[in-house]
């Protein structure tokens, strides 16, 4: 009896070990190339794949579900993959602590300048000389502002709160009890969070309500002693308006891992910014968790292979759903 098809991109090949013990007994794993998938979907049943629309769910007649590598699934029309009874699921929690690790990283490199540092020891290190770094600041007593307390946004407040010793109020739609009992923490509106921190950090998922959420008038609520730090995705954040509020010296600094088009083009404004640290999209990046989210991605394609529906993961919008095809 042939094997169900899964497409998987040849970049996990490195952790196959792992997702062949899970899928190799019951799928055909077929690793390829992100330019070769479209020519391989015709008999595909499930994929560990990116961005999903209407015209890649017509070259799928026989998929059943597509397990996201990663969090965050902006670029995918659920809307569609519900009407054509595909599954869609993500990985959450699997990479909540490199996300706040990164975050905390991107915290302390824009306040203490470890760039401009970097550059200034490489530079001859002389004494008075242009691009000396100025005073940082301790973050022990200041504020922290999640916006955003979900997983990710949790774990970060723990490392702000525990490690640090900071004072945690938090922005989201609905309270959390664990961390105002936990982290003592407080909620409190976007406005109150903006104007109140010393530093801010942004953990939301991309939709139309939080696409850009904060712009000019919101970042000009914040002190201009604070920073504000963003690892969750780029359009959240107005990026010209970001550009134009640190380039004024309204804030002090900020630290990006994310941005409204990936790559960001080389002749961006905000790459000529002194007070701002930048990544490539590097939050999730750690053995730990790309295998963990390799590992999760299988384990959801197995159960929708099994008959166990629908999978552990699947995106709130499918939640309890169960298809039939």
């Amino acid at each position: 009896m042939t094997k169900p098809k899964v497409l998987i991109s040849r970049e996990l090949y490195d952790r196959y070990d792992k997702i062949g013990q899970i899928l190799g007994s019951i799928a055909d794993v077929v690793f390829t190339d992100r330019q070769k998938y479209e020519e391989q979907l015709a008999d595909a049943v499930g994929m560990i794949g990116g961005r999903i629309t209407e015209d890649v769910l017509q070259m799928a007649p026989n998929l059943k579900i597509v397990a996201r590598y990663g969090v965050g699934y902006d670029d995918c029309d659920v809307e569609a993959m519900t009407r054509h009874q595909v599954y869609l699921s993500h990985t959450p929690g699997v990479l909540s602590d490199a996300v706040a690790d990164m975050a905390i990283a991107l915290l302390l490199a824009v306040d203490r300048q470890l760039v401009n540092c970097d550059a200034y020891v490489r530079s001859g290190w002389a004494d008075r000389a242009p691009g000396r770094p100025s005073f940082g600041v301790d973050l022990r007593g200041k504020t922290i502002g999640i916006i955003g307390l979900g997983r990710i946004g949790f774990e970060m407040a723990k490392r702000c709160v525990k490690g640090f010793d900071m004072k945690l109020i938090y922005y989201d739609l609905y309270p959390s009890k664990r961390a105002e009992e936990e982290l003592r923490a407080e909620r409190k509106s976007l406005e109150e969070v903006m104007k109140e921190s010393d530093f801010i950090s942004i953990h939301l998922a991309l939709t139309a309500q939080t696409r850009g959420l904060i712009g000019e008038k919101q970042l000009k609520m914040m002190k201009k002693t604070a920073y504000i730090i963003n690892t969750s995705r780029g359009p959240v954040i107005n990026q010209a308006d970001l550009t134009k509020v640190l380039s004024e010296g309204a804030i002090a600094g900020a630290g990006i891992d994310v941005f409204e088009k990936e790559p960001i083009s080389l002749d961006a404004p905000l790459l000529k910014l002194k007070n701002v640290v930048l990544a490539p999209h590097q939050a999730s990046v750690t053995n730990e968790a790309r295998e963990g989210m390799a590992v999760c991605d299988a384990e959801n394609i197995a159960a929708v292979l099994k008959g166990e529906l629908p999978p552990p993961n699947a995106v709130p919008e499918q939640r309890g759903m169960i298809f039939k095809k």
